[in-house]
């Protein structure tokens, strides 16, 4: 008997929360397209939010952006809490 293994494919769904995530940037830092691009690459949240294993992209847009803001303010990343 075969057994089969189906994997989801989770970069449409990271795109989205991208897509989202950089209007929230754009909206609330009053950055251009390509600067909230920036400001959202150059973080370690894009790392882990790029990485389908960590999960982030359980975590709504809202939540995302002040993950992000505080690793900015702060320069260190945590990891949130999933509750």
């Amino acid at each position: 008997m075969l057994k089969m293994v189906y994997q989801m494919d989770y970069s449409p769904l990271i795109t989205y929360k991208v897509k989202d995530l950089v209007a929230i940037i754009i909206e609330n830092k009053d950055k251009s397209f390509l600067d909230a691009l920036e400001y959202l690459y150059s973080s370690k949240l894009y790392e882990f939010l790029s990485d389908e294993s960590s999960k982030m992209w359980h975590l709504s847009t809202n939540k995302l952006f002040v993950v992000l803001e505080n690793e900015k303010l702060t320069n260190t990343f945590e990891m949130p809490d999933f509750n």
